[in-house]
């Protein structure tokens, strides 16, 4: 029973800090594309992928220049399968290489 409570915590430690993490990372990647494009960004879409035995988040940032025209600047990272959380791992395993769109459970978890 000790041990079980354990594993929970462990697992749900594990849960926050994966989107804890790609929290901070986005703020991150907000912040050295607005300095890169010289723009505000818009708006963003976070996605992940299964690549062999790793996962690769995607970051895809929207800006607009002077005319109107809408921009995509897309920034991406590697990390270990071991540091995702079982639900999005293995929406990524059944969608093997193709993006996942996780940004609507980033959202609700950073707002719970």
């Amino acid at each position: 029973m000790i041990l079980t409570a354990l594993l929970f915590a462990v697992g749900a430690f594990a849960l926050v800090s994966f989107w804890e993490d790609l929290r901070d990372w986005l703020k991150e990647v907000v912040a050295k594309v607005k300095e890169i494009i010289k723009r505000a960004v818009v708006g963003f879409k976070i996605f992940v992928k299964k690549i062999g035995e790793a996962i690769k988040e995607i970051s895809k940032n929207y800006s607009q220049n002077e005319e109107g025209r809408w921009h995509e600047t897309v920034v991406t990272r590697e990390i270990s399968e071991s540091d995702v959380p079982a639900d999005v791992l293995a929406k990524a395993k059944k969608h093997r290489g193709n993006e996942v769109d996780v940004t609507q459970e980033l959202e609700l978890q950073l707002e719970g």
